[in-house]
């Protein structure tokens, strides 16, 4: 293909802007990541991460062998099942072995973040710059140019916004393209598993996913829906042994994210979610599951509060409408197709994205057409991701339908 020299100026440094630039950096192509962060360990990112076959193929093919072989060595053991149990008396509702054998592809994945994110960075550290927080760019006729908070710029041949749900980039790119609240509130955070956790924590929910329900009703709502709390967890235990890949694991831990109907979060709404601290998001954990089996909140007075984050669930319309594609800008990720945790499908789709364009720009090139291709793929391989979110947002905290969903403007 033909790349003018300039660089791609690649907008965030998270899975997809990542992935991306390892794709492009596999191919000889250049680019830089511009990420807002301070550095890697900025903010709390020790989530587990389920990549079904699709995901994996994404990263596989972006990836050069040696990093393939240690995300594949470096992920978590698992066992496929789910256990829904009642969270007021902690008895078990229902429970069940195996998972969904419908997979394309490669096997499924289960990774940690954190680790998933290092592989990606690995040989882009001279390519990668951070305090780059993206106001604006601009489009002229010597290329594309990107224009930072700290006052400095950056000429390339084309932007990739992969800065996340509250993408600059969108914002300026597709002005009319806002994601919904879909009124969920969530807490994601990790427990070690420590001695204390193992005596005190219900064994029946150490085995594999586990849903904690609880569907007690608000004196203040006639809506059943809206009063649904649920707690996702899995115990996150990594493969040791292996010496040469050993150094990069975490202690073992279980991850877990809280969801509910923001009536049930009950905070002001003068007050940014990004505000509070570990400690905050802490006793707002146990505040809402105050009336659960002691054995099951054990978690929450166990948690890493270091690791705990407080967030809106937001949506893209799964019915987005076509933009007219540019051969200087586009956006991949949540900054396009942010997405409810519920469908476990956000990181596949980012993924997914980052091998397509990177794909598409070895092979075809930047081109109104190719990428104008390139954004359509990407719509309707989001689309199906997003319905799959619903079905899981229903089940988990009462999401109402797209079409009643606000947009966010936060």
């Amino acid at each position: 293909m033909k790349v003018g020299e300039k660089d791609i100026l690649i907008i965030g440094g998270g899975l997809s802007g990542l992935c991306l630039a390892q794709g492009l950096h596999k191919a000889g192509i250049p680019f830089r990541v511009y990420e807002r962060d301070a550095n890697a360990e900025w903010r709390p990112q020790g989530y587990r991460l389920r990549l079904n076959g699709e995901g994996a193929n994404a990263l596989r093919q972006n990836l050069p062998p040696e990093l393939w072989e240690r995300f594949q060595k470096t992920c978590c053991s698992v066992e496929m099942g789910e256990t829904d149990i009642n969270a007021v008396d902690g008895s078990i509702i229902a429970s069940r072995a195996g998972g969904n054998a419908a997979m394309k592809g490669l096997k499924p994945y289960t990774c940690d973040r954190m680790v998933l994110r290092n592989i990606l960075r690995d040989g882009l550290e001279d390519r990668t710059l951070y305090g780059k927080e993206l106001l604006r760019y601009e489009d002229t006729d010597q290329g594309v140019v990107a224009y930072f908070k700290d006052g400095t710029t950056a000429l390339g041949s084309f932007l990739v916004g992969a800065d996340g749900s509250g993408s600059v980039t969108r914002r300026q790119f597709l002005q009319h393209h806002l994601p919904l609240d879909t009124e969920g509130r969530c807490i994601y955070g990790r427990t070690l598993i420590t001695p204390e956790l193992l005596e005190r924590f219900p064994a029946r929910a150490m085995r594999w996913m586990t849903l904690v329900i609880d569907r007690t009703p608000l004196t203040q709502t006639l809506d059943a829906d809206n009063s649904s709390v649920t707690l996702l967890l899995e115990p996150i235990r990594f493969p040791r042994g292996n010496h040469e890949f050993d150094r990069y694991l975490p202690a073992d831990y279980m991850y877990w994210v809280l969801l509910a109907n923001k009536q049930v979060f009950d905070l002001p709404a003068d007050v940014s979610l990004s505000e509070y601290t570990g400690e905050e998001i802490a006793a707002l954990s146990l505040r809402i599951t105050d009336c659960w089996d002691p054995s099951i909140r054990s978690i929450f007075h166990l948690q890493d509060k270091r690791q705990s984050s407080l967030l809106n669930i937001l949506s893209a319309d799964p019915n987005m409408q076509a933009w007219a594609p540019s051969d200087r800008v586009t956006v991949i990720g949540d900054a396009c197709h942010v997405m409810s945790p519920c469908g476990g499908v956000g990181a596949v789709t980012a993924l997914v994205d980052s091998a397509n364009l990177a794909q598409t720009i070895i092979t075809e090139g930047i081109s109104v057409k190719s990428i104008g291709q390139f954004e359509r793929n990407m719509r309707e391989f989001a689309q199906a991701s997003l319905r799959r979110s619903l079905m899981g947002g229903r089940k988990m905290f009462g999401q109402k339908p797209f079409e009643e969903c606000r947009q966010y403007k936060g």
